[in-house]
């Protein structure tokens, strides 16, 4: 019987994976039931060989013709440096990815709240990060995705999310934030002469460096209105009014360097869609949307902008708010329908597809390329060949391995328990909610007034990776990655569920729960130990997103500084059992 015809939810949940014992064993199911693994049956290879990212039904007229339309498009992925700056050796391999996969175009984010991954000349004052990049540096990397092919669009927040430079204390009086809008986010005050005269000197930089004739100039999650200059320009002007001025004076600046404008959509095109139509036609209108799946919506959306003469780009997501260590399948869905809504329509106004990734600190570095490669194929052939052989062609092109009934299965576990953010409306399609792993007194009492079990799929994931790893060829670091974030998974909801199920014995045994806590701590050490290796051999070894909290992140967003977090508290509960059982005690029912 095949998964595809039953209740995947049932059958993941049956498995029987609450953890009773401290040294339980991965649990192999003899009896799974196997996914389809007719993959690629009907889609014989292209010309170039079973590992050409181009491999869905050569020869036939419709295939060709969408070819030809899409390699006229944008199609490519973001890299979030402006969080978390990751070393140009990764960066170049994301570019080797994009050339390997036809993707033309990597989205290069320079800066945030958190400070600016690019050390200006011209602005020497702003919040910088530890491992900022020169001006040489990043000329190097763009040059590089010329030479292979892929654009490099720099994008330097120029609205919201300017932090990097509203926390300077040289430019604190910029800062704009209205007491009545989110607390979450902030603003640069649009009507300050100011502000205008510092983004033309940091445009021109960033324009000498980028060759791209693009400059994306962010402008979403915006907070302002709140200064006394503000205030005082909305007496006489709306706020869209004051919007689309701001906009297009930025325009102006980027258009007298060469470049075209690229804004985010979130607030001129849903929030408050007055703004549009005051726009200069010229800018490029870029949407994200990860709360929707439907290709019907984003097509309206784009079609808004495209009847108000504009330009669009669709920005499905795959690392976003809503997931941690990997993201759940209804974001492959979400990138589906971007790739319907933008790439499937003939219209000249829409410029492609590029998926975007936040937060690089959220996850393993090399343990999300089957995401990306998901996406190129949804981009370059379509989401029914994605559907039915996205992971398969990953698993034959980037590890040259062959694929069987478990890889299968292994990639719809993945994604169908990765657990969702608490605090949102919806929990995985599994129905798990993201822990951020225990490290103080307060959270395990928390923890322990829940008896309820505690699914864990991940058990029965890396049980499968352990037979898959002999025939991995080719990038095997890269499958070392992915199998280290299922063993974080699987080892942050081991370490809930034992102490659950400790707690809720009848009695308590003091002898068991000093073993108890020895073994989690020991545990936790070795995983940390394993996360830092990783973070050292592919991120810089002193970043502040590995060593601290950063500004404005939030604690599911560093799983290495969690995770040691974590290591540290269970090491302290081990060096003094006696807290650890008085811990456990006071959480057993009177």
């Amino acid at each position: 019987m095949s998964m595809r015809n039953r209740n995947r939810r049932e059958f993941i949940l049956g498995m029987g994976v609450v953890i009773t014992n401290v040294a339980a064993s991965p649990l192999l199911l003899a009896d799974a039931s196997r996914i389809n693994s007719r993959i690629d049956a009907d889609f014989p290879a292209a010309e170039g060989g079973p590992y050409s990212p181009m491999t869905s039904q050569a020869g036939t007229g419709e295939s060709d013709s969408r070819k030809a339309a899409v390699r006229g498009k944008m199609r490519g992925l973001m890299v979030d440096a402006g969080r978390v700056p990751e070393t140009m050796e990764y960066y170049k391999r994301v570019i080797d990815f994009c050339a390997d996969w036809e993707l033309n175009t990597l989205q290069f984010r320079l800066a945030d709240d958190q400070g600016s991954a690019m050390r200006f000349s011209s602005v020497p004052d702003l919040v910088t990060h530890g491992n900022a990049f020169t001006p040489l540096q990043l000329k190097g990397v763009a040059q590089y995705a010329r030479s292979h092919g892929v654009d490099l669009i720099p994008e330097l927040e120029s609205f919201g999310h300017t932090g990097y430079i509203t926390r300077s204390p040289v430019y604190a009086h910029l800062l704009d934030r209205d007491p009545a809008g989110s607390s979450e986010f902030t603003g640069i005050i649009p009507v300050d002469p100011e502000s205008l005269q510092l983004f033309e000197k940091l445009y021109r930089e960033v324009a000498e460096i980028f060759p791209s004739i693009y400059l994306h100039g962010g402008c979403d999650e915006v907070n302002w209105g709140g200064s006394m200059l503000s205030r005082k320009a909305l007496q006489s002007k709306t706020r869209a009014q004051i919007w689309a001025e701001y906009l297009n004076a930025l325009n102006q600046i980027s258009a007298g360097l060469g470049k075209q404008f690229i804004v985010w959509a979130d607030i001129i095109l849903h929030k408050e869609p007055a703004i549009l139509g005051q726009l200069n036609k010229s800018i490029i209108v870029m949407d994200w949307n990860y709360e929707d799946n439907s290709s019907a919506t984003f097509r309206k959306a784009f079609q808004k902008v495209s009847a108000n003469g504009s330009r669009g780009i669709g920005a499905p997501g795959l690392s976003c708010y809503k997931w941690g260590a990997r993201v759940g399948t209804e974001q492959l869905r979400n990138i589906d329908a971007y790739a319907d809504a933008y790439l499937e329509v003939n219209d000249p106004n829409s410029l492609g597809v590029i998926m975007t990734n936040w937060i690089p600190s959220r996850y393993v570095q090399n343990s999300i390329w089957d995401g990306f490669a998901y996406a190129a194929v949804a981009f370059n052939e379509g989401t029914a060949i994605a559907q039915t052989s996205g992971f398969r062609r990953f698993v034959e092109k980037h590890y040259r391995a062959d694929w069987n009934e478990m890889w299968d299965e292994v990639f719809q576990m993945i994604y169908d328990a990765a657990p969702y953010m608490k605090d949102r409306d919806r929990a995985s399609w599994m129905g798990l909610t993201l822990p951020v792993p225990w490290s103080n007194d307060e959270q395990l009492a928390s923890l322990l007034k829940d008896p309820s079990p505690r699914p864990n799929p991940f058990i029965r994931i890396r049980s499968l990776l352990v037979q898959l790893e002999p025939l991995v060829l080719k990038n095997f670091a890269d499958f070392q990655a992915f199998e280290l974030c299922v063993e974080y998974l699987d080892k942050m909801f081991w370490r809930e569920a034992v102490v659950v199920e400790q707690a809720a014995k009848k009695s308590l045994d003091r002898e068991g729960t000093d073993l108890l806590i020895r073994t989690i701590a020991e545990r936790d050490q070795d995983l940390a130990a394993a996360l830092t290796k990783d973070w050292d051999s592919g991120r810089f070894p002193d970043s502040a997103a590995k060593l601290e909290p950063v500004f404005d992140l939030q604690p599911k967003d560093q799983l290495l500084f969690q995770w040691k977090r974590a290591t540290g508290y269970s090491a302290s509960l081990a060096s003094h059992p006696d807290r650890f059982y008085q811990l456990m005690q006071a959480a057993r029912p009177a």
